[in-house]
């Protein structure tokens, strides 16, 4: 038996609610041992199986208490009609996972529908559901306090602050990393033109830097000043003048340019997941 569970917008403590409960199974089973799996990378690409994962998931800001409590589905209310449009997101527990899905407001509006019952059809003028997705949106492991998920922007109404992970730079940050000595802008190019993917790469790219020494600074100006020749205009200095120029030097920071051991051709790597030590991702 399978308890579907959901947790309503309210901050007392009993918001959270038993919803149903069945014996269909609500997601599919999950192996961390089988499945492919790698460390959270902001900005990297998952491919269909894959999964990003955070370790001491308990020990982070953007902790809720699901992980860290135990939870009696059997010492829940059961969710009255009246509550089903203050719904947050759906859980399900289990022995050693808990399940966790984004539910978005607009799908709890009541509508008129046609509803297809067995053999019949029912003309509904006050129906509201929630679409079961093939795949939850979030896997906390509670034997090993890890968290799996694939697109960090599903599950920021439930972590609450985990987009931190991979925020925008604020107007202050992006005219101050454009204020760099090593930038010289052109064009009338500045911060106020930077769109939403660039505040996002400057606000690693800013990271990044703070985290280099001189020599290594020194090493990726060079790198940078390889494989991107129309930016240099001396060797630690480079142009910017658009939002192209300014996502090529922010990807040379992130040293995402490298070439094919086998032709030597010169490429970009637009999704970067770090590998494990064990040389698998």
């Amino acid at each position: 038996m399978k308890n579907i569970c959901v947790k309503l917008s309210q901050r007392e403590n009993k918001k959270y609610r038993k919803m149903l409960s069945s014996e269909e199974t609500i997601f599919p089973e999950f192996d961390p041992e089988s499945a492919s799996t790698s460390p959270y990378t902001p900005g990297a690409t998952l491919q269909d199986d894959d999964w990003f994962c955070i370790t001491n998931a308990k020990g982070q800001e953007y902790s809720i208490d699901l992980l860290s409590e135990a939870v009696s589905t059997a010492d829940l209310d059961s969710l009255t009609r009246a509550e089903f449009n203050k719904i947050d997101y759906l859980f399900v527990i289990d022995d050693r996972f808990i399940f966790f899905q984004n539910v978005s407001k607009s799908k709890l509006v009541s509508q008129k529908r046609i509803v297809h019952f067995g053999e019949g059809f029912t003309y509904k003028t006050d129906c509201a559901e929630i679409v079961i997705r093939d795949l939850p949106d979030a896997i906390y492991d509670k034997t090993t306090d890890t968290l799996y998920f694939r697109r960090l922007e599903s599950i920021t109404s439930i972590f609450r602050g985990i987009d931190m992970l991979y925020r925008e730079a604020t107007q202050e940050e992006t005219d101050s990393f454009l204020a760099n000595d090593f930038i010289s802008l052109k064009d009338d190019y500045s911060g106020n033109k930077v769109k939403t993917a660039n505040r996002k790469r400057i606000a690693l790219a800013a990271k990044t830097l703070s985290e280099l020494d001189e020599p290594d600074r020194k090493n990726i100006f060079k790198y940078i000043g390889d494989y991107c020749p129309d930016l240099k205009v001396s060797e630690n200095s480079f142009e910017v003048g658009s939002e192209n120029e300014l996502k090529m030097l922010l990807y040379g920071i992130e040293q995402r340019f490298y070439t094919t051991p086998v032709g030597g051709e010169k490429r970009l790597a637009n999704s970067v997941i770090t590998l494990n030590q064990g040389g698998q991702a």
